[in-house]
C-alpha cells in the first residue's frame, strides 16, 4: 500500500488530524494524555503526516526548528518530537523519507537533527542511515558534538536532561512505549547497535530518551541509502 506525505503547519491541522494523530500515540505508548499531547503539539512548527490512498493518516512527526548558542556561534538544527507510524506500517521508509527530502539538503554550515529516543528501533534509524552520530558505539562522542547536544537538550528539557548519562530521565511521569513494543529480547541485543542504546538508556521502558544528534548534510547519508532516501544514485 502507497504511502503519501505531506508537511502540515501545526496551526494548520484539523482536529480530525490531531484526533488521529493522538490514536495513533495512545496506540503505541502507554500513559497518553490528551492535553499533555496538545500542549507539545503547540509547540512544535510543522508535522510530517503520512496517509494512505484513501486519506488515513498512519503516521507523523512533529518538528521544531532549533538555534542555540554555542561558544561564540549558534547551532542550528531541527527537533523531531512526537514521531509514530502504525504497526500495520512498520517497515515502511516513507516517514523518514520524507523527513530526509524535507531537511536533507547541501547548506554551507551544519544542520543538526536533535533526536530523542525512547526505543532502539528510532536509534537504529541512526546506524542504519547515517555515517556519523552520536551516540556512536564505535567511538566516544567529540567535545563539539556534546557541546551541542547538551545546549539542545538544556534549552527544551532543562528539568529532565542528565548530561552526566546522557538521557532524559523525566521527574515527572511520562508516556512510555507499550510493552510489546519496547521489549528486547535476546536476539534484540544480538545486534550491537541494540545492546549500546540498551546500555546507554538503561531506562527505556520507563520512558527515558537517550539524547541523539546527527549532522543533516547529505554526505552524511550512507551511500546505499541515498537512492532509498532521496532517490539519488549512489555516489
Amino acid at each position: 500500500m502507497a504511502l503519501h506525505w505531506d508537511v502540515v503547519a501545526a496551526a494548520d491541522l484539523t482536529t480530525a488530524d490531531i484526533d488521529a494523530m493522538f490514536a495513533l500515540m495512545d496506540l503505541v505508548y502507554d500513559g497518553m494524555r490528551r492535553e499533555a499531547f496538545e500542549a507539545d503539539l503547540a509547540g512544535k512548527d510543522e508535522a510530517i503526516v503520512l496517509r494512505t490512498d484513501a486519506g488515513r493518516l498512519v503516521g507523523f512527526s512533529t518538528q521544531r526548528a532549533l538555534s542555540v548558542r554555542v561558544g561564540e556561534a549558534r547551532a542550528a538544527g531541527v527537533f523531531s518530537g512526537d514521531t509514530v507510524i502504525h504497526p500495520e506500517h512498520w517497515g515502511s521508509p516513507a516517514l523518514l523519507q520524507a523527513f530526509a527530502r524535507r531537511y536533507i539538503v547541501e547548506r554551507e554550515e551544519p544542520f543538526w537533527w536533535f533526536l530523542v529516543s525512547k526505543g532502539h528501533r528510532t536509534y537504529r534509524f541512526l546506524s542504519t542511515f547515517f555515517t556519523t552520530f552520536w551516540p556512536d558505539r564505535r567511538s566516544p562522542t567529540p567535545p563539539a558534538a556534546r557541546a551541542v547536544m547538551d545546549a539542545y537538550a538544556t534549552a527544551l528539557f532543562p528539568d529532565d536532561y542528565d548530561a552526566e548519562r546522557g538521557v532524559l530521565a523525566y521527574r515527572t511521569p511520562k508516556d512510555r512505549l507499550r510493552p510489546g513494543i519496547a521489549g528486547v529480547g535476546a536476539r534484540d541485543l544480538t545486534n550491537p547497535d541494540v545492546a549500546f542504546f540498551v546500555a546507554r538508556n538503561p531506562g527505556h521502558a520507563l520512558g527515558h530518551d537517550l539524547v541523539c544528534l546527527c549532522d543533516l548534510a547529505p554526505a552524511n547519508l550512507k551511500p546505499r541509502m541515498r537512492p532509498i532516501l532521496l532517490g539519488q544514485p549512489c555516489a
